[in-house]
């Protein structure tokens, strides 16, 4: 595994990167690098060749210019543009840091990196990634190979977020104004931050967006006692009794109304979108996902 030099890893973090790599690995090994190619759409379309037209071919391939030169019907033909560019977006505000499960909110982020990463990878893709607060805080430039693959992963564990807040709607605003070739973007987040609708559009009309919603142990509210809620963000202070079954019915439902709601925002920006969970391994969501995919995709 190269780490890029510029990343400062402590001891720490470079253990925790190393095991990373061996999962990853793993994942794509036992199946997901397969059905990732299989449930990928294109990037677009490239010129393949120019040949004689033979019946059924669609009329509206013929090239006009060539007929008219060699004396007989020729067609275009064009093959899907299979190499993708990957682009990570991770969401390092402290209500994703937070935590509260196995382990932290920020090694399950590297590892759907590293595990994602590595199957684009050995699909030939290329992967990038940018780190955001309330503002885009560190951008890596796509490259290919499963080592930078899995660079992106530790700069996800080494960042030192200089933001505390997260503002969806600015880092929209300047992931437009980078400069880069339409990508297939995971957005990486909790999902406890309200999205702008228009933005995230525009998000998703330039990219191709996979909402990825990493949720910890809280998202399925467990019957407890007597319980002390934080905002990380606000430092705002609840205590919220689980054992009452009338309090924990309404925390149950507002966790499933906000599922709910990001899913339907997904649908009205034609974007897609994954619940992953801290404790659990990401590559079962995203071979689902990449099987969905392959059901969707036009033949």
């Amino acid at each position: 595994m190269a780490i890029d030099p510029r990343v400062p890893l402590v001891p720490k973090v470079l253990a925790a990167a190393r095991a990373l790599e061996v999962r990853a690995r793993r994942s794509v090994r036992e199946g997901l690098g397969g059905r990732w190619r299989s449930g990928l759409r294109g990037a677009g379309i490239e010129f393949a060749e120019v040949r004689e037209y033979v019946p059924g071919d669609d009329a509206r391939t013929l090239d006009w210019n060539v007929t008219a030169r060699v004396g007989r019907l020729t067609v275009k033909r064009f093959d899907e543009e299979r190499e993708q560019t990957l682009l990570f977006v991770v969401d390092l505000s402290r209500s994703c840091l937070l935590g509260g499960g196995q382990r932290p909110w920020r090694d399950a982020a590297a590892e759907l990196v590293a595990t994602a990463g590595c199957a684009a990878a050995q699909s030939g893709d290329r992967c990038g990634l940018v780190l955001a607060t309330d503002r885009v805080e560190r951008i890596v430039a796509p490259r290919h190979g499963t080592n930078h693959a899995l660079a992106l992963a530790a700069e996800v564990l080494a960042h030192a977020p200089a933001g505390t807040r997260s503002e969806p709607q600015r880092v929209a605003r300047e992931l437009l104004r980078l400069r880069t070739r339409p990508a297939l973007l995971f957005w990486i987040t909790d999902g406890a931050d309200a999205w702008a609708t228009e933005s995230l559009a525009e998000v998703a009309a330039r990219h191709d967006l996979v909402l990825s919603l990493l949720r910890g142990p809280w998202a399925d509210p467990p019957r407890a006692g007597a319980v002390r809620f934080a905002d990380p963000e606000s430092g705002a202070v609840r205590v919220v009794d689980l054992g009452d079954a009338r309090v924990h019915a309404e925390l149950a439902r507002r966790v499933a109304q906000a599922r709910a709601e990001v899913a339907s925002l997904a649908r009205r920006v034609r974007a897609d979108a994954i619940e992953f969970t801290v404790d659990a391994p990401p590559a079962a969501p995203l071979a689902e996902w990449c099987r969905r995919r392959a059901r969707e995709r036009p033949r």
